[in-house]
């Protein structure tokens, strides 16, 4: 038998001339194919006493803020009611509720919920995500893909025709609504427009401020930490101190429960100064001691950063509030320059 016969199968192949002993210093290769993680292995925990570690709203009345992505999602409601498609994109900052949002919408359409991530799906599990779809006997089915941006672009061209006619090789699929989100939607503009083309809603979060994040936290508390003594100020100093993110603020606030301290909080964050950390305050450093504008990958280079991490992690709050400025490459802005001086 031939290996390099294309006629030949290669699983039968091995079958036939696998050894049926390892002899002594042989060497055994293994190839390990990627596969989905079966979950029916699993052996569940039946013990009693599992504590809720968070909270998340359940219904729109509870999640705080982005009131006009909130009106989208009521009018895509009312779409689907009457048998319009009701495909929407949420675009926004990490740790916004982008996901947390789309589990709501679900529930108020009553809809089965298939939450996937954008790089986990390839050409094999989106044949099972189809048909998880036509199987299900729910009304409403709704397909989640998260960091959608981050989906092999030959997947993605597959999704196309799914999402636009609800078919794939003459084959029909159940009629579904379609959500993607992704805190980098230039990248789809640049790398999948025609994806976007096909979904008709596209919904922008907006950075929330510290009275919104004064809100989220203390929604928290009530719901798993009524009981702890906590000052009002300090939740004050949380709020103005997260970069006015919803998930920092959280982190914030259960460290602070833990410390009782929200100075040592702060210390052991590295945080400075308005939520900017001892990163940020170096990169402005850099910027500000350079005679010229600087490039992404040598700024973060000189930071200690790799250049996603820096894009990804800081830059975006430091342009959007001014500390510096891109033309196309960084340069630091008289209100970043003020800030260092104070910090002297």
């Amino acid at each position: 038998m031939d290996i390099f016969d294309d006629n030949v199968d290669i699983l039968e192949y091995f079958e036939q001339t696998k050894p049926s002993v390892v002899q002594e210093g042989e060497t055994l290769s293994v190839v390990i194919k990627d596969g989905q993680l079966d979950t029916n292995k699993i052996v569940e925990y039946k013990g009693e006493g599992v504590r809720k570690f968070e909270f998340r709203p359940d219904c729109l009345e509870k999640f705080v803020g982005q009131e006009e992505a909130k009106d989208r999602l009521l009018t895509i409601i009312k779409k689907i009611k009457k048998g319009l498609k009701g495909h929407f994109l949420i675009d926004g900052i990490k740790g916004h509720g982008k996901t947390l949002m789309c589990e709501i919408f679900a529930k108020l359409i009553d809809a089965h919920l298939i939450k996937r991530i954008g790089k986990q799906i390839n050409e094999d599990n989106l044949v099972d995500i189809i048909n998880e779809i036509n199987l299900s006997k729910s009304k409403n089915v709704l397909l989640f893909v998260d960091e959608l941006d981050s989906m092999d672009w030959k997947t993605i061209k597959i999704l196309n025709p799914i999402i636009e006619s609800f078919e794939i090789a003459g084959k029909k699929i159940k009629p579904f609504i379609f959500v993607g989100a992704t805190i980098n939607k230039h990248i789809l503009i640049k790398n999948n427009p025609d994806t976007l083309d096909r979904i008709p809603t596209h919904i922008k979060f907006k950075r929330y401020n510290s009275i919104e994040i004064l809100e989220i936290i203390e929604q928290y508390i009530n719901e798993l930490y009524s009981d702890e003594d906590i000052k009002p100020e300090d939740l004050v100093v949380i709020s103005e101190n997260c970069k006015y993110n919803p998930r920092t603020a959280i982190a914030l606030l259960e460290e602070y429960i833990v410390e009782c301290d929200i100075q040592k909080v702060l210390a052991n964050c590295n945080i400075m100064n308005m939520g900017l950390t001892k990163i940020d305050i170096k990169l402005l450093k850099i910027l500000n001691e350079s005679t010229k504008a600087i490039g992404a990958n040598v700024l973060a280079t000189k930071a200690g950063l790799s250049q996603e991490e820096y894009v990804r992690e800081f830059e975006p709050y430091l342009v959007e509030y001014g500390y510096i400025n891109r033309v196309p490459s960084r340069i630091i802005t008289e209100k970043g320059k003020q800030l260092l001086e104070e910090l002297k």
